[in-house]
């Protein structure tokens, strides 16, 4: 087993990453997430789907080869083959900044497994954009930014219930993606890159990026910048 670097949280607070190393942290997050949501039955084992229920930085571990694991599945209830959720009772239990506007509302229907997965999709979005903040080649001649949580440069460090429920909920906002990143010198990949996070925290949950969706999309990212 490869030794850990820490949670990704960590990581990114104490260190910047090319855009290759970015790339494959998003690309490892994002399989890793495809195959908990993934009901799979081979060689007489069967693993339920499992949604993460306090996906955030800090629930994703960096190995040494740069790749991601998650871990902590303290709140991560198993899915039902119908779709249902079989235990609902630690759900709410996530980390406030990074939870789902369904969820921060009261509105989610937590015997839904489609709900529970993908508000945790919504959460990816939220992750992916806190990772390529960290990215210094999406940044070229600008001092990249302190590691920073979502929401945290619009709400402060500690938001409140009622905060993210104005912000993400009624007024539908989300983490500010810098208009830098629309200069970088690469075809169309701005809009890509784009598109995933938009794709991924979209108010509707039935809107949003599948996790499997999401590691397509992460896979067609271009391997260089320039």
């Amino acid at each position: 087993m490869l030794p850990i670097h820490g949670s990704l949280n960590i990581f990114l607070s104490r260190a910047v990453c090319d855009w290759r190393q970015a790339v494959k942290l998003a690309q490892t997050l994002s399989e890793g997430l495809a195959y908990l949501h993934t009901d799979l039955q081979k060689d007489g084992v069967y693993k339920p789907a499992v949604a993460h229920g306090d996906f955030s930085s800090n629930n994703v571990l960096v190995r040494a080869d740069g790749s991601c694991a998650l871990c902590d599945f303290g709140c991560s209830p198993i899915l039902l083959t119908q779709g249902q959720c079989s235990n609902e009772k630690t759900i709410q239990m996530g980390t406030l900044c990074y939870m789902a506007p369904e969820i921060l509302e009261g509105f989610a229907n937590l015997h839904s497994g489609h709900c529970l997965l993908q508000a945790v999709v919504y959460s990816l979005g939220l992750v992916l954009w806190e990772l390529m903040m960290r990215c210094l080649d999406l940044f070229k001649d600008s001092p990249v930014p302190e590691h920073m949580l979502p929401y945290e440069p619009e709400l402060g460090h500690s938001p409140t219930l009622q905060d993210l429920v104005r912000f993400v909920s009624e007024r539908q906002l989300r983490p500010t993606i810098p208009l830098l990143w629309g200069n970088i010198a690469h075809g169309s990949f701005h809009w890509s890159l784009c598109e995933i996070l938009e794709d991924c925290w979209d108010p509707d949950e039935d809107a949003r990026l599948t996790a499997s969706c999401a590691v397509n999309r992460l896979a067609s990212l271009p391997s260089d910048l320039y």
